[in-house]
């Protein structure tokens, strides 16, 4: 067997194997999905899923404090 068609036959095998999974997947996140309650999804709702929202407070270093003032640190 000519090695052409030796590479050709494991990319097409590769390709079949990659859609093949793909589609498994996606029908294996649809069943799981199904299964969850409305309140479990949270449609509609503006807060992120798996991250929570952190929010930087104002502190300011004595240096950089100094430096508004006009002042030398």
């Amino acid at each position: 067997m000519p090695i052409n068609t030796l590479l050709s036959t494991v990319i097409l095998v590769s390709f079949i194997v990659t859609l093949v999974l793909a589609v498994g997947s996606y029908l294996a996140y649809k069943l799981r999905d199904r299964g969850r309650t409305p309140t479990e999804r949270m449609e509609g709702s503006d807060e992120p899923v798996y991250f929570e929202r952190v929010y930087p407070t104002a502190v300011v270093r004595p240096a950089a404090a100094a430096v508004e003032r006009g002042e030398q640190a």
